[in-house]
């Protein structure tokens, strides 16, 4: 998998995960905090894209905490799993992607007021939050290529050395046990 080799960086380290899940949880508390006061407004529309940024947030707060607990309490560590990680992380590039636009198209219609200045909060923080999940995305990807490589018997810092990639160590390793 030569494509994915820019993730054996130390940039995308797995140490940066804990710190960047705790940036992550007070930005989604935020955004969420920024959505509120829009539905009490008078006046004022309650549209999806004033309610879009509490349900993202409410459900990333939900996936956050999974992370979290599995990887750091002890009760909870049975449920991890790297590859529900990797996808989690994945798909939270791809909501907090659409609550960006959607709130900024809303914004462009329809834009006035104290509502207009908490939408576009919204609209950078979902930017921010955006940003910050691609790359807890390539971190999770990465842990879950090396858990796979661990799994199979094959050390992928050594095969890094080497300059081959994980998966084709790991084919040849079946191949000459047969």
């Amino acid at each position: 998998m030569a494509a994915l080799d820019f993730l054996n960086k130390s940039f995308f380290s797995p140490r940066f995960m804990l710190p960047l899940h705790l940036v992550q949880l007070l930005l989604i508390s935020v955004a969420m905090g920024l959505s509120v006061p829009r539905l009490f407004m008078k006046n004022q529309p309650r549209t999806r894209a004033n309610t879009i940024a509490l349900g993202m947030g409410g459900k990333s707060l939900i996936l956050l905490m999974y992370q979290l607990l599995s990887e750091y309490s002890r009760p909870f560590q049975r449920w991890h799993s790297f590859k529900a990680n990797a996808i989690i992380n994945c798909l939270e590039v791809v909501f907090w992607g659409a609550v960006a636009f959607l709130v900024m198209q809303a914004n462009l219609k329809r834009c006035s007021g104290i509502s207009c200045y908490l939408s576009w909060g919204v609209v950078g923080l979902a930017i921010v939050l955006n940003i910050s999940m691609s790359y807890t995305a390539a971190i999770a990807i990465r842990q879950y290529r090396e858990f796979k490589a661990r799994r199979n018997g094959t050390d992928a810092h050594a095969d890094r050395e080497r300059g081959s990639s994980c998966s084709m160590v790991a084919l040849r390793s079946t191949d000459t046990k047969a």
